[in-house]
């Protein structure tokens, strides 16, 4: 008797532990911030992070305008909140919808580390992405120069070749997996000096299963609470615990990818290590991999070493991924809103056969493309694939102006909520890219409400290179075919890595007689 009302009363007490850290604490936390803030701080407490699933059964039931962030949209809109505050399990999470306090977040990054939603350490979390502290602005500045306009207008020839070469095998059975196959092989001949047009893994191009297997883990968090729980309690160890036949498969491809990307290093290390010295001063600054390759080969220590060279093997699978998935993706949504909207579509037609009359899109062309840079600006704003960028991890107590934001608290800049708020955009859910062409289309601009690559030191490093690619790539598709929706599917807008349209068919290409 004794025995069992001693358990009886531990299990009370263990239970009553739990409960404390997974809902007594964030409630208690949310109810400060509540009492704080009043009307400008709106919460809601998830038990296991109910929100994010209630959100994605929502889209697929098409309960949500077929959009996962519109219920945000919708809440903001009505309340105009500085910050949304919820939680996951004990971990308080923070979605700051007011641009002051996004401005002051951005500028001071070092308050933050990144989460990694794949939740791999060998994939991206060395790379320039995910790095923090001194690594991180060793990897800018390395990689800094080979982004600056005057190196990327270079590559405008070759972005207009490859992208004629592929348009004459575009597949409408897949529109994103054909923009990722330009945009990636763009990637590796560009800035990785690869000069093969295709490198197969199973079948698939390289640039595009690095994408899919990126959306794929990234999307296997929101499956089940299950899934989400073991890696916000385990982190990267969670793929070892317990793992699916899918979290297997998928840790098999990421063996095959790390594999074929560190024989490409290892070729061209061996590359450099049989060049002079004269030439190796010429190659080094050419691409990426040169750069990354010229720096590990000045390193002596054998573990070092070895720890270089898996930075420059996910450095690769970063930038190949960040370079192949976001821009195709802005590319797909910029032809489904030139599909919705057929006039526009024309009207971007003439001003590029206009001012682009040859079969490629110059270099000193490209400025004159203010409507197309008007609709690519509309696009962004509407439907950005970083609608939510990176969600960062408080590293350290600290005060985001009156906000005190404590150690391991998650931090979003839900930037989109203002890109789509009244008070900065007249008749601001309504899809009009001339806004873009008046003096000023933002009202009560303070330079960080518009922010389709982000702001601050940690801002997108490729933001040039993604426009430059977008613009010559949707000119020439633009030159060739009518874009016209594909009206046997329902699309809707989810999250996988990126926020994008699904299926990946919701337009048809046809060709221009």
């Amino acid at each position: 008797m004794i025995s069992f009302a001693y358990f009886a009363i531990l299990t009370i007490v263990l239970i009553a532990i739990i409960l404390y850290f997974i809902a007594i604490k964030p409630i208690i936390e949310m109810i400060k911030l509540k009492l704080q803030f009043g009307n400008d701080c709106k919460i809601s407490f998830n038990f296991l992070g109910k929100e994010i699933y209630d959100q994605l059964k929502e889209t697929k039931e098409n309960k949500n305008e077929n959009d996962i962030f519109n219920k945000q949209k919708t809440a903001y809109n009505k309340y105009q909140y500085k910050f949304f505050t919820t939680n996951m399990l004990w971990i308080i999470r923070i979605s700051i919808a007011d641009p002051l306090y996004q401005k002051a977040a951005l500028q001071n990054h070092h308050f933050y580390q990144k989460v990694d939603p794949v939740c791999h350490k060998g994939l991206l979390s060395k790379g320039l992405v995910f790095s923090k502290g001194e690594q991180w602005k060793k990897q800018r500045l390395l990689l800094s120069k080979l982004f600056e306009f005057d190196s990327l207008k270079q590559k405008v020839p070759m972005i207009n070749e490859i992208t004629k070469n592929k348009l004459s095998n575009f597949s409408n059975e897949n529109i994103l997996s054909s923009l990722q196959s330009i945009t990636g092989l763009i990637v590796i001949k560009s800035f990785f000096g690869i000069q093969t047009d295709q490198i197969y893994v199973n079948n698939t191009e390289l640039q595009v299963e690095i994408a899919n297997i990126m959306n794929e883990m990234g999307f296997l968090r929101f499956k089940s609470s299950i899934q989400s729980v073991k890696r916000l309690i385990f982190g990267t160890k969670a793929w070892k615990i317990l793992p699916t036949k899918e979290e297997v498969k998928l840790l098999h491809r990421v063996d095959i990818i790390r594999s074929i990307v560190g024989n490409l290093v290892q070729q061209r290390i061996n590359y450099f290590q049989n060049l002079d010295d004269e030439q190796k001063k010429i190659s080094e600054n050419d691409n990426f991999l040169n750069v990354l390759v010229s720096e590990y080969l000045k390193i002596n220590n054998k573990q070092q070493q070895e720890e270089t060279f898996d930075q420059i093997i996910q450095e690769f699978i970063t930038l190949q991924f960040a370079g192949t998935d976001t821009t195709a993706v802005l590319l797909y949504h910029c032809l489904y809103f030139f599909a919705c909207n057929p006039q526009a579509q024309e009207e971007i037609r003439s001003e590029i056969n206009q001012f682009c009359p040859s079969n490629f899109i110059q270099e000193n062309q490209i400025n004159n493309l203010k409507r197309l840079q008007a609709f690519i600006n509309e696009v962004l704003r509407l439907k950005n694939p970083a609608m939510r960028p990176i969600i960062r991890v408080a590293s350290q107590d600290h005060n985001l102006m009156d906000l005190k934001i404590k150690k391991g608290w998650l931090i979003c800049i839900d930037y989109f909520l203002q890109n789509q708020s009244e008070k900065h955009f007249d008749q601001a859910g309504k899809f009009d890219y001339t806004r873009w062409m008046q003096d000023k289309p933002i009202k009560e601009d303070n330079n960080f409400i518009y922010m389709p690559f982000s702001a601050g030191p940690r801002n997108c490093i490729g933001s040039q290179m993604a426009q430059l690619e977008t613009k010559i790539i949707l000119g020439q598709i633009l030159k060739n075919y009518h874009i016209i929706e594909n009206k046997n599917v329902i699309v809707s807008w989810v999250i996988h890595f990126n926020h994008q349209l699904s299926p990946t068919n919701a337009v048809i290409l046809k060709k221009i007689q």
